[in-house]
């Protein structure tokens, strides 16, 4: 139907071509997706549209806003003021964003799960259906950190299989809502604590965690798949959860829309895959890289000081790497990317302040005490590293 490299050609040359980075490979998703138009990824420089908007019921400048508006975002990662205001010069944008809101929304309550996409259900000996205490926000239950996913639920789980397909409901009165699944996830009765916030990274509590990619969390706009309270045994709302046969023939239908969604997932946290990727800033110069690798936040900042390393591997690239890493909630591998920058830098107390923060967050007393030894009497001494100190020398 479309040519999405004829529009993409047509809007840098009109409207918006980055000068910090090539131009970007463009291709159709593979699912429909129907919360979300496209993404823009850096790490490989792609731009990905929506299956769903190929289509003569989208009208071709609808399409070339959606092309323009993640080209934006080679430059800009957030919808913040200054990407709006510069998606705004797209001419009638606002109106096209309103032709593709009900395009989309009318094509997500007429499309139909009849295709399986996936297996989750796969190797899995239990399911097992847990309740969330959240509604709107139910996105809140989910944490990224430290490359795992963490999850927070009243329901008191033991006892269950290491090989369990967990979906995860929100109860709206009076039905249940499936808003997300995820696979091989580690129960705990008890509820845990992860306890970084006087160090300078989160504090939170959870009872189930798996890894970042065994989750898969959808949008609110598309947990549309409801279930009867009385499909489930009244002890699901006291308890918050309850666990079934794989083969149980009264969860199937759950299953298969499991395994059936389409409509695309709630990217949440950095896939362990793009820790390691540069950002293709090839043509710039080392200041200029060095510039966006300390400014940058989150994943961006990560793969920008990747792509630094790559031009230079040095104590100051290492340091912004550990940094980027570090804000971005990916804390052992901040740690271990500090470490080799400290071995760089000659007993720099700056790196060792940072460093003693990582040793607290990952429980590094040995090394901590150590460099708490090697700091001069001169640093100064801010909340998190007054902090790490005392934890480290208990």
């Amino acid at each position: 139907m479309y040519d999405l490299d004829k529009i993409l050609d047509e809007v840098r040359t009109k409207y918006y071509a980055s000068t910090t980075l090539p131009r970007p490979n463009i291709l159709w998703s593979d699912e429909h997706w129907t919360a979300i138009n496209g993404k823009y990824d850096l790490y490989n420089n792609q731009i990905t549209i929506s299956r769903a908007l190929n289509s003569n019921d989208i009208s071709y400048e609808a399409l070339a806003s959606v092309v323009y508006h993640e080209s934006l975002h080679q430059d800009f990662a957030e919808h913040d003021r200054k990407f709006m205001l510069r998606a705004n010069r797209f001419p009638n944008y606002k109106t096209y964003a309103k032709e593709l809101d009900e395009y989309l929304s009318d094509y997500s309550l007429n499309l139909k799960y009849d295709k399986i996409t996936a297996d989750y259900s796969k190797d899995k000996n239990e399911v097992v259906f847990v309740i969330i205490p959240y509604l709107e926000d139910f996105q809140n239950a989910f944490t990224f950190y430290d490359g795992n996913i963490y999850i927070d639920t009243e329901a008191r789980i033991s006892n269950v299989s290491k090989t369990n397909l967990t979906i995860f409901l929100v109860d709206n009165g009076e039905k249940y809502h499936i808003v997300a699944w995820a696979e091989n996830a580690e129960f705990f009765k008890v509820q845990k604590q992860i306890l970084h916030g006087d160090f300078g990274g989160l504090d939170f509590s959870y009872r189930i965690w798996t890894l970042r990619d065994n989750v898969k969390i959808l949008f609110d706009t598309t947990c549309t798949y409801a279930i009867g309270k009385k499909a489930f045994p009244v002890s699901l709302e006291a308890d918050k959860f309850i666990i079934y046969d794989i083969r149980s023939d009264v969860i199937q239908e759950d299953l298969k829309y499991v395994n059936s969604y389409c409509e695309g997932f709630y990217e949440l946290g950095m896939a362990p895959f793009a820790t390691e990727i540069a950002a293709p800033y090839t043509q710039l110069a080392y200041m200029e890289l060095y510039a966006i690798a300390v400014n940058e936040a989150g994943f961006r900042g990560v793969w920008a000081a990747n792509a630094l390393c790559k031009m230079d591997l040095n104590y100051d690239t290492l340091f912004n790497r550990a940094d980027a890493l570090r804000d971005s909630g990916l804390i052992t591998l901040a740690y271990h990317e500090m470490k080799k920058a400290y071995s760089l830098a000659s007993k720099n107390s700056n790196c060792a302040v940072e460093l003693i923060k990582l040793c607290a967050m990952v429980s590094d007393f040995s090394l901590g005490n150590q460099l708490i030894k090697e700091l001069s009497g001169s640093i100064a001494v801010d909340e998190y590293l007054a902090n790490s100190i005392t934890h480290l020398q208990k």
